[in-house]
């Protein structure tokens, strides 16, 4: 007769479970901690807001997912949010119709992506330096075209795309679905792993990176256009201060779902869980009334301690 605990031991669990596992169990006890210390946390309210704010994050964070595993680090990410914001403000305060303005706000993110992959691989400047250079020049040209111009009250069938909880929510739903097919389903997917792992033997092996790069980020800047008009959706307004210091909180979601910042390991569903991470202990410090300096000390101790993780994972991988 077997034992209790031999017939835990014959239980096989799908390495791509087990995968999520620790980041899941994170979750769930910093969920747990906070909704004992926290009774105004449990109230659907509250949990509705963590999902809004999650959702649009969480869109960013798709495209960053790409980017970090394929190695193509981005900073530009949060003023190219700004400047799709503003884009989409100009062209609707100037009558074009709703499909065509967003179209237009997502093609300048798409733009922003491939200007800095077009930097990345044909100069050679690391991308830090490089995204960090366009963060700011993104942000200058946001400033040129919406500085001082009110970009507000736009048609309902635009602010549709945001309202409530659940317009952020079907977006999130469909840059999920979108970023998972293409890491999961397509070659230009797999190469990302293959390139964010080794750039040299990708290239070896007769992977097109520099072309595949511009594409990557390309992703990236495509996604976190979407984020920021549905972010002006929601509060029916452009302006050119979104998005500031919104890179580091995407990076963060990502990295503290486990995809390794160094390239090559990665999942948009860790994604998931490691921006929901972020949105419940930002909502619940709010909750617990902890002072808004201590919130940033302890976001910032959160991703260290992932990215420590995550190069201990590696340093035991090699």
């Amino acid at each position: 007769m077997t034992t209790l605990a031999t017939r835990f031991k014959k239980i096989q669990i799908a390495p791509q479970v087990r995968d999520i596992l620790p980041p899941l169990v994170g979750l769930v006890l910093i969920t747990a901690v906070i909704g004992i210390l926290a009774p105004t946390f449990r109230q659907w309210a509250a949990i509705a807001n963590v999902f809004e704010n999650a959702s649009i994050l969480f869109i960013m964070a798709t495209g960053m997912t790409v980017a970090l595993i394929a190695n193509c680090l981005d900073l530009s990410v949060g003023s190219t949010y700004a400047l799709v914001s503003v884009v989409t403000g100009q062209l609707l305060i100037n009558q074009v119709p709703v499909p065509l303005a967003v179209l237009g706000g997502l093609v300048a993110g798409i733009l922003c992506g491939v200007v800095n992959g077009l930097i990345v691989t044909q100069t050679g400047i690391p991308a830090l330096i490089a995204t960090l250079g366009t963060q700011l020049a993104f942000r200058g040209v946001a400033n040129m075209l919406g500085a001082a111009v009110d970009m507000s009250r736009f048609p309902a069938e635009f602010d549709i795309l945001g309202s409530g909880t659940w317009g952020p929510v079907i977006n999130c739903v469909i840059a999920f679905g979108v970023v998972w097919f293409f890491l999961n389903k397509t070659k230009l997917g797999f190469h990302a792993f293959a390139i964010g792992g080794n750039e040299e033997v990708a290239r070896l092996a007769g992977i097109p990176v520099n072309r595949n790069k511009i594409i990557y980020y390309a992703i990236c800047g495509l996604m976190a256009g979407l984020a920021g008009i549905v972010y002006t959706a929601r509060v029916d307004m452009a302006a050119v201060n979104r998005g500031q210091g919104m890179e580091l909180w995407a990076i963060a979601g990502v990295v503290v779902g486990g995809t390794s910042l160094a390239g090559g390991v990665g999942s948009v569903v860790k994604t998931i869980i490691g921006v929901l991470i972020i949105s419940v202990l930002q909502a619940g410090m709010i909750h617990l009334h902890v002072p808004s300096f201590w919130q940033q000390v302890a976001t910032g101790a959160l991703i260290i301690v992932a990215v420590w993780l995550d190069f201990l994972q590696r340093k035991n991988r090699a």
